[in-house]
């Protein structure tokens, strides 16, 4: 009884994290009557987004490898552009485009805390939202076909929500309530775990992509290569975001984290590979 439960547990805290990071309809198993009644404790599935990174970075691998049989590397980088904003209902990329108007700026603390609330786009907001996908279709078209562009897709969507727990754990929620409320108070007991998945889940990645193609003497110090770079990008965020705040995060700046560290691994992921290349010999 006591495995059978706690296995019904894993599987609601995994739908959990799908249902809060995609558009995926999952419904939740339910234990008992009771539990179907209250609401869920939406930070028990904080350890899991590494994993819907990871769920979310091979639906982009076979999206690429399809259309690569018909289409050019520009058409394919729109085309995983688009995907990634539907899947993710444009959650992240909304909280980004939030944060620029926002965060940017001279404002009160107090009004920063209003704009992000306000559903409506500013300059900031439009000019900060183009310039990001950009960037990332330029990224994506610099990356050419082989181990280094697979191992990119796959390593970004899973660092990307890794940081976002990072953010929830180590930094106060800035306002009484909101979308990010649900996971305050979560400290080491969340980022512990999420973190020995992020890890297992990249080099699972690095030794299946390194034993088909550029070699594991390549594709693991690429892949923490990017783990460092990334984890530097989010400090650097995290730490200007919350001085913007007065100390905190909201929904919002969590779900611009996830976007800026995509960003950061999609953008350095080429010359990082061509660079691990000469020193290993991949």
């Amino acid at each position: 009884m006591k495995p059978g439960k706690r296995r019904g547990s894993l599987l609601a805290e995994l739908a959990l994290a799908v249902e809060f990071l995609t558009v995926l309809p999952v419904r939740r198993t339910r234990a008992d009557e009771t539990a179907a009644t209250e609401p869920p404790d939406m930070a028990l599935a904080l350890p899991w987004f590494p994993l819907v990174g990871a769920l979310l970075g091979l639906a982009l691998v076979g999206l690429d490898w399809a259309l690569s049989f018909v289409f050019p590397l520009g058409i394919r980088a729109v085309a995983l552009l688009v995907f990634d904003a539907l899947a993710t209902g444009m959650l992240h990329l909304d909280g980004f485009v939030d944060c620029c108007d926002a965060l940017l700026g001279t404002r009160t603390v107090e009004r920063r805390l209003e704009i992000l609330r306000d559903s409506r786009v500013g300059a900031y907001g439009a000019l900060g939202g183009a310039l990001l996908l950009l960037a990332k279709f330029a990224a994506l078209t610099a990356l050419v076909s082989g181990p280094g562009r697979v191992l990119a897709l796959l390593a970004a969507p899973i660092l990307g929500r890794w940081g976002m727990v990072y953010a929830v754990t180590r930094y106060p929620y800035a306002r009484a309530a909101g979308a990010g409320a649900p996971f305050r108070n979560r400290g080491i007991s969340q980022l512990a775990p999420a973190s020995i998945i992020l890890l297992l889940l990249l080099a699972a990645s690095a030794l299946v992509i390194g034993s088909r193609g550029s070699g594991i003497g390549t594709t693991l110090p690429l892949t923490a290569s990017l783990l460092v770079v990334a984890w530097l990008v989010l400090l650097g965020w995290l730490a200007w975001a919350s001085r913007r705040l007065g100390g905190g995060l909201t929904g919002d700046t969590y779900g611009a984290a996830c976007v800026l560290v995509e960003l950061t691994v999609l953008v350095l992921a080429q010359p990082l590979a061509t660079l691990a290349a000469r020193l290993f010999g991949g």
